[in-house]
């Protein structure tokens, strides 16, 4: 797999799910159950397959028009935590779901990026694999970084950070409305020496 890298991000947007196929067999699914009806009705069953096809259809074209707007949201916006492109990308009421905590609104999302990026002044989020379906789309990163301003309660160490995360974005209307995050936390506190790594056993 190819990697195109600018400085603070990597986008590798893989191939689309297998939505369209799904959506094919889930009609032709739905057509036979009614088209069993349809024999003693005499209704044709040919309207059903067609609806659900065509909602599979919609399905697919939302998660395509929302994986777009995700790369761009990670090649444009992750980068330089911009206000104005995060007001492209991020609804004002965005509520943020990470380490059992929620917060809300896009002036709080604003302060978690600047928060990072002093902490990892040479930040770098890694697209490692993006999939999108119907409203959201799940991206997998790697985050790597120089510790070198407060985090988490740890003042810099000089330390270089690499760390997976996981995050799954819900969109409505174009823009970021959910995100739900899992950042390997326990690691970036043992690379910074705050937490001891468990000895092999």
């Amino acid at each position: 797999m190819r990697r195109y890298k600018k400085r603070a991000v990597v986008v590798t947007a893989l191939g689309a799910l297998g939505l369209a196929a799904f959506g094919a067999g889930a009609a032709d699914a739905v057509g036979t159950v009614h088209g069993n009806a349809g024999a003693d009705t005499g209704s044709s069953s040919r309207a059903p397959s067609r609806v659900s096809a065509e909602s599979a259809s919609w399905s697919h074209r939302t998660a395509q028009a929302n994986k777009r707007i995700m790369q761009r949201f990670t090649s444009e916006f992750l980068p330089t935590g911009d206000p104005a492109l995060a007001r492209k990308f991020i609804s004002p009421d965005i509520v943020m779901h990470f380490a059992g905590t929620t917060q809300q609104g896009r002036d709080t999302y604003l302060g978690v990026v600047a928060t990072n990026m002093k902490a990892f002044p040479d930040l770098e989020w890694t697209v490692e694999d993006m999939r999108a379906e119907g409203d959201t789309v799940a991206v997998r990163y790697v985050m790597t970084g120089t510790h070198q301003g407060p985090f988490a309660g740890v003042e810099a160490t000089g330390k270089a950070i690499r760390a997976e995360s996981m995050a799954f974005y819900r969109l409505t209307g174009g823009k970021i409305v959910e995100e739900r995050a899992q950042l390997d936390m326990l690691g970036i506190l043992q690379q910074m020496g705050a937490v001891p790594v468990a000895p092999a056993a």
